[in-house]
């Protein structure tokens, strides 16, 4: 299985601040490697279905698009933590561009002591197009925007770039890593160019992931462009981001995945291959990836409650981690013998069912436990 198994969880970026950085504190307490906080302005949910008839979360919060930037978040969760590293999961290179998203991660290097880590990938349209930006080649600018941070961030300068997309002529990055590397750059892609460029530049691989065969079958394509770049086998850190739905019986929790509303258009995110592998078309159109493509400023009420009817309960099912506690680790040690040497568990939990808030943190420091048990004791089929 290569390395031992790292587990980390999702950030909060939603006010109040206080509770935001507490809750590093206390997943730093309970052993987690790592905390990820994603960089979004918008969230997945339509405005139209943001109401207490449809969502619970609606009477208390005034709409789902509120998101802090992560930056803040870390330089102020640093100061209160000493162990647990703190990463950005994933950012893109669009709204962030790579010089100044460079000098971010040195100075995080900084901050941090060491513990920062710098995910990124190329882009979501809901955090692009509602506030005027556009994103024509995200594979090149991804591509060429870790050729530029790499640049910046090892070479003392001047420093000349000439791609498609970003242009450096005597560039400076004056500011050094605080060690002897500069914090690593993980990316998330789950096509084969994607996992191909990962492969060649990143240091770490950050896809979402519920399925050992498909997570090893993606990995391998990660690998060989890896070798194929020369690059030492332990050069890229093979991530999963994974959403866990946890309850005291397997039964409930795939209840609580299918009755809610907002799993489902969690599961809208996911590639058109999923909807065809159970015989269906992708409620977004042919080919549709709404990781990358789905807008959902652009949805009306009556559009988005037929667009989540639309999802196949075997796509939403397949969409996320569920079961008890033991359920879930089984799955996540699954991902560990399929290569996995990261995995970020999300609680989707309280989002699908927020009267299940405060059980299902303990549940998941449960899965946890079993999933340090059992991966540091490899058995049949581990």
């Amino acid at each position: 299985m290569g390395r031992a198994l790292e587990i980390s969880a999702m950030g909060s970026a939603r006010p109040p601040a206080e509770a935001a950085i507490a809750a590093v504190v206390a997943r730093e307490a309970d052993g987690f490697d790592a905390v990820w906080w994603a960089d979004h302005l918008l969230h997945w949910f339509p405005l139209g279905i943001w109401t207490p008839d449809l969502v619970p979360q609606a009477a208390s919060a005034p709409n789902p698009h509120t998101w802090m930037d992560p930056v803040p978040l870390i330089a102020a969760a640093a100061a209160v933590t000493s162990t647990v590293r703190l990463g950005i999961g994933v950012t893109d290179l669009v709204r962030r561009n790579p010089a100044s998203l460079a000098q971010t991660a040195l100075t995080l290097d900084h901050v941090t002591g060491g513990r920062f880590l710098l995910g990124v990938g190329t882009g979501e349209d809901l955090n692009l197009t509602p506030y005027g930006m556009s994103n024509p080649l995200p594979l090149r600018r991804l591509e060429e925007g870790l050729e530029v941070m790499r640049l910046l961030m090892t070479d003392p300068g001047p420093v000349d770039y000439d791609g498609d997309v970003f242009r450096l002529e005597g560039a400076f990055m004056g500011l050094r890593p605080l060690g002897d590397v500069p914090p690593p750059i993980w990316v998330a892609a789950h096509r084969p160019r994607g996992m191909a460029l990962a492969g060649r530049l990143a240091d770490g691989w950050f896809p979402l992931a519920t399925d050992a065969p498909g997570y090893a079958a993606m990995l391998a394509q990660v690998r060989t462009a890896q070798r194929a770049a020369g690059r030492p086998d332990e050069a890229v850190t093979a991530g999963a981001y994974c959403r866990v739905v946890v309850a005291d019986d397997s039964a409930e929790a795939r209840r609580i995945v299918l009755d809610s509303l907002l799993m489902r258009f969690i599961a809208l995110t996911r590639p058109s291959e999923a909807f065809e592998a159970v015989g269906a078309a992708h409620p977004l159109g042919a080919g549709a990836f709404g990781l990358t493509s789905f807008a959902p400023t652009r949805v009306g009420r009556e559009e988005a409650i037929r667009l989540a009817a639309a999802v196949p309960d075997e796509v939403l099912l397949g969409t996320v981690i569920h079961g008890t506690p033991d359920d879930v680790a089984g799955q996540v040690v699954a991902l560990h013998a399929a290569g996995a040497e990261h995995v970020q568990l999300t609680n989707m939990t309280p989002l699908a069912d927020p009267t299940r808030a405060a059980a299902s943190e303990a549940l998941l420091r449960d899965a946890v436990a079993a999933i340090r048990a059992r991966a540091e004791q490899p058995g049949p089929g581990v």
